[in-house]
């Protein structure tokens, strides 16, 4: 099997590593008002990304003269739709978020994305001042598979902890550091008055599948993999059990009724509600938690690093891009979108949202540091993260969504406190079987 070539981690960012000359080249700037009049149709998952490209549409639909159909969805919709959109093959669907960790190699098997790598060097439809340079050289190449360009790197996410600074400062707790002062400060802020409304001590997904990526940080601090070093599936690790006991415990004993149901939607929601204490996510939920006239603990926030287990701190990295369906029968049109909202400009925009961005010059930016100033935190602990980060977050497998299936059952049963270890084995057990089946063709 001709494998994804994997996203390794991001530097800080004065050490960005940049693509060199041999990547793809920026060419000279034609028109950008070459498709006017087309209409396109793009899909993203809810949340802040999705919402903060969906106001940048109105200025790119007036630069190009292409009109966007924006639609957006819950993120386990939004991956049933593009399954069944791009199933289909009647090229409806123009472009679409995704994530090369998750889907690449099984979208590009089945001929799903269209290469971009023609389109990057076309003089006619790319700017001059794309300069692909500025582009993180890891997260280009974690779009590359079979040796073609999938999609342009869009954002990138690293996990980290939020916490309320009010209720830490309060309670005289000290920002958790490791594991176990996770789960202490956890235990202490747990079931706390706070006003009208009880507050628990953390909340963090526990929706089988959806649970799995964040529960990645939790392995790999623990010393655990997803597979052998000869390649056989490892969840049912002595290490990956007590990722597993840990991650259920502390939603069992400290998290909120029903955490079982609770994806990032519904785990965003409840912390900007101010009902709970600390939340694990990945770094791009800012924008909702500081937004005054959405989240109750705007001002209240603090972020850190993802504490440490006995095997060291490990924080996860993502790499989200937009992509341009083989089956679209307006690919230059989609391509201009692409192009648009990853471009430097754009890209600003983004980091100044508080959606972290591959491009070095966003990171740099004298407009971004001001913006963010009242978050120093966030920027310290997000380059501190991605400096070290691992790309782990999801199985290095081709059969992604059924392991993660198979996982986020153990996951569950964790939480729900039934026996974790024959939890384990079960979904080792049926992650060979998946693997049998789907790795090597």
């Amino acid at each position: 099997m001709i494998r994804l070539l994997r996203c390794s981690v991001l530097v800080l960012l004065v050490g960005l590593v940049l693509v060199t000359a041999s990547g793809p080249a920026a060419a000279q700037t034609s028109d950008w008002q070459t498709q006017k009049g087309t209409a396109i149709r793009v899909m993203f998952s809810k949340g802040a990304l999705g919402q903060t490209i969906e106001s940048f549409l109105p200025e790119f639909e007036k630069q190009t003269g292409i009109k966007v159909q924006y639609e957006t969805f819950p993120e386990d919709q939004f991956r049933q739709k593009v399954l069944l959109e791009l199933g289909a093959g009647i090229g409806a669907l123009d472009a679409f978020w995704t994530f090369a960790a998750q889907e690449g190699v099984k979208f590009t098997h089945a001929g799903w994305y269209e290469p971009l790598d023609a389109y990057l060097k076309n003089p006619r439809l790319t700017d001059a001042g794309y300069d692909t340079a500025d582009i993180s050289k890891v997260a280009l190449q974690g779009n590359i598979v079979d040796g073609k360009l999938i999609a342009l790197p869009l954002h990138q996410n690293s996990s980290m902890l939020y916490y309320r600074k009010d209720l830490f400062e309060k309670h005289k707790i000290k920002l958790p550091q490791t594991f176990q002062e996770l789960e202490e400060a956890a235990k202490r802020l747990h079931n706390l008055d706070e006003g009208s409304q009880k507050v628990v001590g953390i909340i963090m997904r526990g929706k089988m599948a959806a649970a799995t990526s964040q529960w990645a940080p939790f392995l790999l601090g623990m010393g655990g993999t997803w597979l052998t070093k000869d390649g056989k599936p490892a969840v049912n690790s002595p290490e990956a059990v007590q990722a597993f006991d840990l991650y259920g415990r502390l939603l069992r004993n400290y998290g909120p009724p029903g955490a079982v149901n609770y994806h990032w939607y519904e785990t965003v929601s409840l912390f900007a509600q101010g009902k709970a204490a600390m939340f694990t996510e990945a770094n791009i939920r800012l924008p909702i938690l500081e937004d005054a006239t959405k989240s109750q603990v705007a001002g209240k926030v603090g972020y850190a690093m993802f504490p440490a287990g006995p095997a060291g701190r490990h924080p996860t990295m993502e790499v989200g891009s937009i992509a341009i369906s083989s089956k679209s029968k307006k690919k230059e049109a989609a391509y201009l979108f692409a192009q648009w909202i990853t471009s430097k400009e754009a890209a600003l925009r983004l980091q100044m949202k508080g959606i972290p961005v591959p491009r070095a010059s966003a990171w740099k930016d004298p407009r971004f540091l001001a913006e963010m100033k009242s978050h120093p935190d966030w920027i310290e602990a997000s380059l501190k993260s991605l400096e070290i980060a691992s790309t782990s977050y999801n199985p290095p497998v081709v059969a992604v969504s059924e392991v993660r299936d198979a996982v986020g059952e153990v996951i569950v049963s964790s939480i729900l406190g039934e026996n974790v270890k024959a939890a384990a084995d079960k979904a080792n057990i049926e992650m060979a079987k998946i693997m049998e089946k789907t790795e090597g063709k």
